[in-house]
């Protein structure tokens, strides 16, 4: 008489998988988080009341406006 032994292997590559590619991911958006902190700091300024304010240059609105002729 022989019982009944279910097989308890079971690939766990596709978990491998996506818990890789997941970690991936989260530690590319750290280490992207990280860079831009560290490469925006130099264009971060107080205001008066203590509040920040990031001034990016190429983001600001230069245009001129023009002066009306009289």
């Amino acid at each position: 008489m022989s019982r009944y032994v279910p097989n308890t292997y079971r690939n766990r590559r596709a978990a491998r998988i996506a818990l890789t590619v997941a970690l991936s991911l989260v530690l590319a958006c750290v280490i992207a988080a990280v860079a831009l902190f560290f490469g925006l700091k130099k264009y971060v300024v107080y205001t008066q009341d203590g509040k920040l304010r990031l001034e990016i240059p190429w983001l600001e609105d230069t245009a001129v406006p023009s002066a009306a002729s009289s």
